[in-house]
């Protein structure tokens, strides 16, 4: 067990060291991955929660990161909600890889990438728990030498990582730079928002905690509830959690889109929810121009692959 978490811990230092060559050294480019301008800096890592189901929140990120994609981002989703996934439904892909295959050994990292609407990149997520935990072992192994580079081209990683009462959520929070609650305003949603929020003070080190509310019917109701929802939070939970620039409104073109299986943003740019949306990129994108603070996190997918690969060392 030892040598397996040398060799991981060699990987994951590999990774890192690749992940900071600077912009005059070439980066070899496989699969999807583009040749294009390699950052200075990490991606800015978005993880997107929720307390329940069926709150919006694999529309929210697939119509976002098209918004920043049309600001000239290059943005990475990575849909986490392993069991559950549906951004590719959302947007009409059927994947041959998913990242079920990556995690299995089936496929790596670049040949399960897609391509997106709007010039976004996906990974997809796994639609079914189809390989037992004892075929994962390797997981990390097989990850880590791509994750620096898939995250290395991207300026914004935005992660779906489904139901924050499940499992998964926090271990992928503890590699991001930021956690956004999404919730609705119907009460059961904001009861388990706030459910999902209170389980982030378990982190050591816990990302910063946002929260947007989507399918307000009233600009007044959404700005009514973010008030409520982050003075309880201090309060009650003891966390702060702070507004995520704009409320996304509730709007019958969503529905129509995901029928359609067409991101609202591009099958009715004009609509409410669009509109909002785009709000939202902006306000992130004029966060992402100012300086940003000392001592950031690492990149999300070396972070994550360091404790994902010291999880399994300790209860492997």
């Amino acid at each position: 067990m030892s040598d397996q978490a040398d060799r991981l811990r060699q990987l994951v230092s590999a990774s890192r060291a690749a992940s900071s060559l600077t912009t005059t050294e070439a980066r070899p480019t496989t699969g999807l991955l583009p040749a294009s301008r390699p950052s200075t800096r990490p991606a800015r890592s978005l993880l997107f929660t929720s307390g329940k189901g069926g709150v919006g929140t694999s529309n929210l990120v697939l119509n976002l990161a098209i918004a920043l994609g049309e600001l000239g981002h290059r943005v990475l989703v990575v849909d986490a909600d392993i069991g559950l996934a549906n951004l590719d439904l959302l947007c009409g892909l059927t994947p041959r890889n998913d990242l079920g295959d990556v995690l299995a050994g089936r496929c790596t990292l670049a040949e399960a990438v897609m391509e997106g609407p709007g010039g976004i990149r996906i990974l997809p997520g796994a639609h079914a728990i189809r390989t037992g935990p004892e075929a994962l072992d390797g997981g990390p192994a097989l990850l880590v030498d791509e994750l620096g580079e898939l995250e290395a081209d991207s300026d914004f990683l935005l992660v779906d990582a489904g139901s924050g009462l499940g499992p998964g959520a926090l271990r992928l929070a503890t590699a991001a730079e930021m956690a956004v609650v999404v919730t609705t305003p119907e009460p059961t949603s904001l009861a388990d928002a706030h459910a999902a929020t209170a389980r982030f003070r378990r982190l050591t080190a816990p990302p910063r905690l946002r929260v947007v509310v989507n399918q307000a019917r009233t600009s007044a109701e959404a700005a009514e509830v973010l008030d409520r929802f982050v003075v309880t939070s201090r309060q009650f939970l003891g966390v702060v959690v702070s507004p995520m620039g704009q409320s996304i409104r509730a709007d019958p073109s969503v529905g129509q889109a995901v029928r359609a299986r067409v991101p609202f943003v591009l099958a009715h740019p004009n609509a409410i929810a669009s509109r909002g949306v785009r709000r939202l990129a902006r306000a992130l994108s004029r966060e992402d121009t100012r300086a940003q603070p000392r001592g950031r996190r690492p990149g999300f997918f070396t972070g994550l692959a360091t404790r994902w690969a010291l999880g399994m060392v300790t209860t492997g």
